[in-house]
């Protein structure tokens, strides 16, 4: 089997790693300007805060992550994933009741941990309605992720830097530039919105903006998170954010932006701060909230790998390992991740 990659993100690139495991033929193309993979703050969360469920297979995703980016670690003699204690400040009484009556039942115990008192009593000013600590969760450094696979792959003479043109594929017999594939594989993060074969699916182009900030009195040990996250990185460095700008197509960090994650940061902390970095990126998101998988209907030699949004890090390795068996050996795709949801 041999296969064109389009798109060296973070779904491109974990698709590309589950090809060379099975000795499949492939190569990437990719311009080279990725501002969602590079700039994301690479959180894997289990929970969804609101009112305190698990995030969609968060059961499933996370071991296959941890075991893909420890693998990968050792592969590359680096550290790409470090573990995450992430400190929920309630927003509301019913949201720590919430936490009260899941954290102890089957599935949630291993994401939730027991409310103690110093939890309740946490000594920030925001603690309003009392805390709870995420079990299992970690963050990847989404910078050094990007820059050492794409360097990898150049080098490993895999990925070519040049912008798609979509009139060099043939749809039917899957070439690009006249050379023949068995599938061309479309992971291309927000630019699948003018994809002329899959850009009738529901992929919005959703902008995020996320600060550094310099805090050296802010403990390093925990991610504080209501409204916003703050994630330490080290040195008295967090990034924080993120803002959601619905249909929108630029990397332009605005005043706007940088205004609300400020006022969200004092949700969390009253601690003096700089700015010392300020960076947009645009994810690939979709209106229910589940990845873009599967053939095309009528050029099934063409397949889409899209729409991870803001949680791509956590889901890529399963997804694209799910997407490989079903591209070499006809395992089903997950219904929930199938774009036939969208042919009926």
């Amino acid at each position: 089997m041999k296969v064109l990659i389009i798109g060296s993100g973070v779904a491109g690139t974990c698709l590309a790693h589950r090809f060379l495991a099975k000795g499949i033929d492939f190569k990437i193309i990719d311009k080279g300007i990725n501002q969602s993979t590079k700039v994301a703050g690479g959180i894997i969360n289990p929970l969804v805060f609101r009112r305190m469920t698990l995030s969609w297979r968060a059961e499933e995703f996370m071991p296959v992550a941890d075991a893909f980016y420890q693998e990968l670690g050792k592969k590359f003699n680096t550290t790409f994933q470090y573990p995450l204690a992430i400190r929920r400040l309630f927003a509301s009484e019913q949201e720590a009741g919430y936490w009260l009556k899941k954290q102890a039942l089957p599935h949630y115990c291993d994401f939730m941990a027991l409310q103690t008192e110093a939890d309740v009593n946490f000594p920030i000013p925001q603690n309003t309605f009392g805390t709870g600590l995420v079990k299992g969760a970690s963050h990847v450094d989404a910078a050094s992720y990007y820059a050492t696979q794409r360097n990898w792959f150049l080098e490993q003479v895999l990925l070519e830097s040049e912008e798609l043109d979509y009139a060099n594929i043939d749809p039917v017999n899957a070439t690009y530039k006249r050379e023949v594939y068995d599938y061309i594989i479309f992971a291309e993060g927000k630019d699948g919105k003018a994809n002329p074969w899959f850009g009738h699916l529901p992929l919005q182009q959703t902008k995020g903006e996320v600060l550094t900030i310099h805090a050296p009195s802010i403990s390093q040990e925990e991610s504080l998170n209501r409204k916003c996250f703050l994630l330490p990185i080290g040195n008295g460095l967090f990034k924080a954010g993120s803002n959601y700008e619905w249909d929108t197509d630029n990397v332009i960090p605005t005043e706007t932006a940088r205004a609300l994650i400020e006022e969200n940061i004092a949700s969390v902390t009253n601690a003096p701060y700089e700015v010392v970095d300020h960076v947009a990126g645009v994810r690939p998101t979709v209106l229910d909230r589940r990845p873009l998988m599967g053939k095309h209907a009528e050029f099934p030699k063409l397949v889409i790998a899209n729409g991870l949004g803001a949680k791509g890090y956590m889901m890529a390795p399963l997804l694209m390992q799910e997407l490989t068996d079903y591209l070499a050996e006809g395992k089903p795709l997950h219904p929930e991740s199938d774009i036939a949801r969208f042919n009926k």
